[in-house]
């Protein structure tokens, strides 16, 4: 019997997931747990399996599909036997016994009967050409006819690769001017058909509406201090080995979100939020260190929790582990929430120092950048010292200047002499 497989709660405030993958195709034969689909919130990328056993009948959902929770994404045959699903492939593979036929004019070609292809083909007359919602939209913005394109994807399907290609060599109608058939851009800026262009949605367009609601929420002001790294550095040259005998890379970071995490005890209105509906300013009793990173996915913050229970070590593999499951798409939503305060660092990628934009509803981000080698004057004397520039950016609303300043000065202090952050001063 069929069983229709709807797209599964996946989360609280979770409405709705893209497609991003199939792991499985029309006919094919899954087992329980199999990985089925995979599909993009806009907190993660979540793979889900198959819920039983059997044949896929019809798939309903295309890669790029937005689909509601609750909605059916594929139907399952649970009672077909996996000998079925694998006759269809074996029929289709046995070759036909027609004798190969003699070279013959186009019109002869046109009264034989199609043989089956096992290669790219194009849309027979009256054939569904088979493509997704986008790939159509595309071959539409370039002037091209779909139906005579050649499919490279599954059972023929045509991909947007293939309409990209099929766009570059069609020549302009005989009625055109001659210089529209050239690939070049008009100087006015107007589109192109070479152009490329990419689905703003899922957990792209999720960050943008969230930076969008902050940037417009919170009036930002943001201060910049030049802290002394030395003896971080050296701390972190002392320790590195332990932490790699332990497996995980000891970096600049654990400090910093430690020094944080510490620092806010004397300065907890950083560690809050405002809820403006209840008209109160609410203080984190713990310390939930956010932190983005850079994915292929897009931006993530994963966040380490309880940061102030945490020693350095315990701080560098929580950050390794939620760094690793972030960029390969295992990370979960819950550690993807919950954050009080958030640390932007761009120190690896470059860039003198910049103005994040406040993860909403917090009320802080911390900008940490690139360590390099300054000469500063220290006791009369100029000497070559590790430096950094260290940025906050705040809500006004809830913090006000000279809170802000006495908040880097202690972080200042706590970078400069690490045995600070031990003794929590």
């Amino acid at each position: 019997m069929s069983f229709e497989f709807k797209l599964p709660d996946l989360g609280e405030g979770v409405a709705e997931g893209e497609i991003v993958s199939w792991k499985v195709t029309l006919g094919d034969h899954v087992e329980e747990d199999q990985p089925l689909v995979e599909v993009m919130t806009d907190k993660a990328t979540v793979e889900i399996p198959a819920p039983k056993t059997g044949k896929i009948e019809k798939i309903l959902a295309e890669p790029g599909a937005v689909v509601p929770v609750g909605e059916v994404l594929v139907v399952i045959d649970d009672a077909a036997s996996e000998d079925a699903a694998v006759a269809p492939a074996e029929e289709e593979a046995t070759p036909t016994a027609t004798p190969e036929p003699a070279p013959a004019p186009p019109v002869a070609e046109e009264k034989a009967p199609p043989a089956p292809a096992a290669g790219p083909t194009t849309a027979a007359a009256g054939q569904k050409v088979l493509a997704t919602p986008s790939t159509r939209k595309l071959a539409r913005e370039l002037g091209v006819d779909i139906a005579n394109i050649t499919g490279t994807g599954p059972r023929g399907r045509i991909t947007q690769e293939d309409v990209r290609a099929s766009g570059t060599t069609v020549k302009a109608p005989v009625t055109a001017p001659a210089d529209v058939a050239t690939a070049t851009p008009l100087a006015t800026g107007a589109p192109s058909a070479s152009d490329e262009r990419i689905p703003y949605r899922g957990l792209r367009k999720a960050i943008g509406d969230q930076m969008v609601k902050s940037a417009y929420t919170a009036p930002h002001f943001t201060l910049v201090e030049e802290v002394d790294m030395t003896e971080i550095a050296r701390l972190r040259q002392q320790f590195k080995p332990e932490a790699e005998r332990m497996g995980f890379k000891l970096t600049y970071l654990p400090f910093v979100v430690k020094a944080l995490a510490t620092a806010l005890q004397r300065h907890p209105i950083l560690n809050s939020t405002l809820d403006e509906e209840a008209g109160e300013v609410v203080l984190s009793a713990d310390a939930h260190v956010g932190f983005a990173l850079d994915t292929e996915r897009g931006l993530m913050v994963p966040v380490i929790r309880d940061a102030r229970r945490r020693n350095i070590y315990e701080i560098a593999a929580e950050l390794q582990r939620l760094s690793e499951a972030g960029r390969s798409g295992s990370i979960t939503r819950e550690e993807l929430s919950g954050s009080t305060i958030t640390i932007s660092s761009a120190g690896s990628i470059g860039g003198l120092f910049a103005t994040p934009i406040i993860n909403h509803p917090e009320v802080a981000i911390l900008g940490v950048y690139r360590i390099e080698d300054r000469p500063v004057v220290m006791d009369g004397e100029i000497v070559v010292r590790k430096m950094m520039y260290l940025s906050v950016t705040l809500d006004h609303r809830v913090v006000d200047g000279g809170e802000a300043a006495r908040f880097l000065n202690t972080m200042k202090s706590m970078l400069g002499d690490p045995s600070l952050m031990v003794m929590g001063a």
